[in-house]
C-alpha cells in the first residue's frame, strides 16, 4: 500500500511538471513580497502588453549602457527589462521582483511602503516612471501628447471635450493626452442594470461619452454671447491607443460623509470591442446629423477592433481585498495569483470582479500571438 501510494505521489508530479511546462512562454508566477499583490496583478498584464514586452525582449534599453552611461544603482526601466526577461526566461519556478519593488520605491516614495496600494495608482505611476526615464535618455521635453517613449507609445491615446453654450450652441474643444479610460458603472443610468443587477462595458462607454448638463454653478464664458451661460460638456475619443485600459471605478470616496466604499456591482465586458461608437467622428456625426466634418486626428475602422489580453480582478474588502491577473494566452485564459498560475474557463474570468480591462488592436494582437507561438517553438526545440 506504500509503495502504491509512492508511485501515486510521483505520477502527480510527474504531471504537474508536463501541465506546468505546457504554459505558454512568459507565464510564471510573481512572489508576494508583503501585500504586493496590487504589483504583481499589474506587471503580469503590463509586461503582456505587445509593444512593451517586444520593446524590452529587443533590448531597446540595454541594461549594461544604462549602467555605463548614468551609473544608477536603481533605474526602472533596467529592473523592467530585467523582469521581462525573467518571464520569458522559460524559467517556471516563482520570480521575486524585491529589485524592482525597490526601483519603484525610489520613483514613488510617497508611495513606498508594504501597505496594500490600488492597483490603479501603480499602473499609472509605472507608466510615469517610464515616461520620466526615457525622457532623461533621450534629452526629451516635449509633452506626453507627442511622447514617444515606449509608454506612451503603448498605452496614450487622445480624448476631446466638447463645451456648447446652451444658448447660442457655440462649442469649444479642447485634446487631452490620456493613457487609460476610467469609467462610472451605469448603475443608476441604466435600467437594465436595476432590474438585472449587472452593468454593461458598452452602457459605462454610452455613460462616459454622454452629453452632460452642467450646473447652474460652473457657469463658463461662452466667447459668442461674451457672457457666462449654462453649458453642456461631452467627451470623445479622438485617437485611440495600441493597447486601450479601461479602469472601472469600483471604490467611491465621498468628502461630505467622509466614507469609503467598494463598489461590488457585476460588469458584463465582451473579449471583442469596437470602439467605433465612441470616436469623435461618430460622436460629432451623430450630434449634427448629415453634415460631413473633417476631423484631424480620426481612427480607421481596423485600429478600433480590439481583443481582450489581461483582466485585473479586485476581491474582497476596501481595506482587505486581493487582486488577481487572467492573462489570455494562445486561445487560453490563465490565473496569474501572486506566485501561483493555473488554467481557467472563460467563464471565471467573465464572472470576475473587473477592475482593469486591457485590450489590444486586433491586428496587432493576432501578430502578437504569432511571434510568441514561435518564440515557444523555437525555446521547445
Amino acid at each position: 500500500m506504500e509503495l502504491d501510494l509512492k508511485k501515486s505521489k510521483q505520477l502527480i508530479a510527474m504531471r504537474d511538471g508536463r501541465a506546468k511546462s505546457c504554459y505558454p512562454l512568459g507565464l510564471r508566477g510573481l512572489n508576494n513580497l508583503g501585500n504586493t499583490c496590487f504589483m504583481n496583478s499589474v506587471l503580469q498584464a503590463l509586461l503582456h502588453a505587445p509593444p512593451l514586452r517586444n520593446y524590452f525582449l529587443s533590448d531597446h534599453h540595454n541594461r549594461d549602457e544604462c549602467k555605463r552611461r548614468y551609473g544608477e544603482k536603481l533605474c526602472l526601466l533596467c529592473e523592467i527589462g530585467a523582469l521581462v526577461s525573467a518571464l520569458f526566461s522559460g524559467d517556471r519556478s516563482p520570480y521575486s521582483p524585491a529589485q524592482f519593488l525597490y526601483s519603484w520605491w525610489q520613483h514613488s516614495s510617497n508611495l513606498a511602503s508594504y501597505e496594500e496600494q490600488d492597483a490603479h495608482e501603480f499602473f499609472i505611476s509605472v507608466l510615469d516612471g517610464i515616461h520620466e526615464k526615457e525622457s532623461k535618455v533621450r534629452n526629451s521635453s516635449k509633452d506626453d501628447g507627442d511622447c514617444q517613449c515606449i509608454a506612451h507609445r503603448a498605452f496614450s491615446g487622445l480624448l476631446r471635450s466638447d463645451v456648447t453654450c446652451t444658448i447660442c450652441g457655440f462649442t469649444s474643444t479642447t485634446y487631452d493626452p490620456c493613457v487609460d479610460i476610467s469609467l462610472n458603472l451605469d448603475t443608476v443610468n441604466s435600467s437594465a442594470a436595476e432590474k438585472t443587477g449587472l452593468s454593461t462595458l458598452s452602457g459605462c462607454l454610452n455613460l462616459f461619452t454622454r452629453a452632460e448638463r452642467l450646473g447652474s454653478d460652473s457657469k463658463l464664458h461662452c466667447q459668442n454671447c461674451q457672457e457666462l451661460r449654462d453649458t453642456s460638456k461631452q467627451l470623445s475619443i479622438s485617437r485611440l491607443p495600441l493597447v486601450l485600459c479601461l479602469h472601472i471605478k469600483r471604490f467611491e470616496h465621498s468628502l461630505i460623509r467622509k466614507t469609503s466604499r467598494k463598489i461590488d456591482q457585476y460588469l458584463q465586458f465582451p473579449f471583442a470591442l469596437d470602439m467605433t461608437p465612441y470616436l469623435s467622428s461618430s460622436i460629432v456625426r451623430s450630434r449634427f446629423g448629415n453634415r460631413i466634418f473633417a476631423f484631424e486626428c480620426e481612427n480607421t475602422d481596423s485600429s478600433a477592433e480590439y481583443e481582450i489580453f489581461a483582466v485585473i480582478a479586485h476581491s474582497g474588502m476596501l481595506e482587505s481585498g486581493h487582486y488577481v491577473t487572467y492573462l489570455h494566452v494562445n486561445n487560453q485564459w490563465y490565473k496569474c495569483d501572486d506566485a501561483w498560475i493555473c488554467e481557467v474557463d472563460e467563464g471565471i474570468v467573465r464572472a470576475s470582479q473587473c477592475y482593469m480591462l486591457f485590450y489590444v488592436q486586433k491586428l496587432l494582437y493576432y501578430k502578437a500571438n504569432k511571434d510568441l507561438s514561435c518564440n515557444a517553438s523555437v525555446e521547445s526545440r
